[in-house]
C-alpha cells in the first residue's frame, strides 16, 4: 500500500505562511488587499504557478511579474528554513515499515527539498519518493501528480491512498481514482464546516488527528494484506 502525502497543511502547517507572504506583497506591492476569503480561495493547495494564474484572473489589472516573484522567494525561503514545524504524530507513520509512502507536493522540487531537510524528514523523502508540481503539466486539482506518483512508485491507483487537506488536492486525488482522507488538523481547516466540505468534495474519511489517521491506514493496510475467503 502507498501512501501519498501532500506537504503543506498536512506534513506541516504551513499553508497560511505561503498565504500571508502572498498577501502582504500583494499588498505592499500591488495595493491589493485580500480578505480570508479570498486567501484561502486562490491560496491555499495549488502551486505557485496556479496561483498567480488565478489571482490574475480574479484581478484583471494585476500581472505578477519577475521582480514580485523574486521578492515573494525571498519570503518564502525565510519561511521553509525558519518557520516550519512538522505535524504532532506524523513522524510516527513515516517510521511505520508496513507502507510505502511518497509526497506530492504543489511546491517545486528546491521548495520541497528545502523543506524536507529544514524539518528533518529527509531521511524518509529523498527525490525517489517526491513528486513536485513543476514535474506535471497541470497541478492540482488535475490528477497528473498523484497518477505521475503512483506510476514512479510502482503501484497500481486502487493500492494507493493520498493524504490531503485542500480541496483541490481531495479532486485531484479523487480524479486519479485513489482513495483519499483529509486531515483537517491544521489550525485553519480544523472545523465542523470544513469537515463536511471535505466530505461533500470526496474525501473517502476526515481526521484532525495523526494518530486517528495512523490507526485508518493500519486497518487499510490490514484489510488489503488479509488472505481473501474463497
Amino acid at each position: 500500500m502507498l501512501i501519498i502525502w501532500d506537504f503543506d497543511g498536512v506534513i506541516c502547517d504551513s499553508d497560511g505562511i505561503w498565504a500571508n507572504n502572498w498577501a502582504k506583497l500583494l499588498k505592499s506591492e500591488k495595493n491589493i488587499i485580500l480578505s480570508e476569503q479570498e486567501k484561502r480561495d486562490l491560496l491555499i493547495g495549488i502551486s505557485e504557478k496556479d496561483k498567480a494564474v488565478r489571482l490574475e484572473k480574479s484581478f484583471p489589472n494585476l500581472k505578477i511579474d519577475d521582480g514580485f516573484k523574486v521578492k515573494l522567494n525571498k519570503l518564502h525561503d525565510y519561511g521553509m528554513k525558519n518557520l516550519l514545524t512538522l505535524t504532532k504524530g506524523v513522524e510516527e507513520i513515516f517510521k511505520d515499515s508496513r507502507f510505502s509512502q511518497c509526497i506530492a507536493t504543489g511546491g517545486t522540487e528546491y521548495q520541497n527539498n528545502t523543506k524536507n531537510h529544514a524539518v528533518g524528514i529527509d531521511c524518509y523523502f529523498s527525490k525517489e519518493n517526491c513528486f513536485t508540481a513543476d514535474m506535471v503539466q497541470h497541478g492540482k486539482p488535475a490528477p497528473d501528480l498523484f497518477l505521475l506518483a503512483a506510476k514512479k512508485m510502482g503501484y497500481p491507483i486502487q493500492d494507493c491512498i493520498v493524504v490531503e487537506d485542500s480541496l483541490d488536492g481531495i479532486k485531484a486525488g479523487k480524479r486519479a481514482g485513489m482513495k483519499v482522507f483529509a486531515f483537517i488538523g491544521a489550525e485553519a481547516n480544523n472545523n465542523d464546516a470544513y469537515r463536511n466540505i471535505c466530505i461533500k468534495t470526496g474525501a473517502d474519511n476526515v481526521f484532525e488527528t495523526m494518530e486517528d489517521l495512523h490507526e485508518a491506514l493500519i486497518y487499510e493496510y490490514e484489510k488489503k494484506s488479509s488472505p481473501k475467503k474463497v
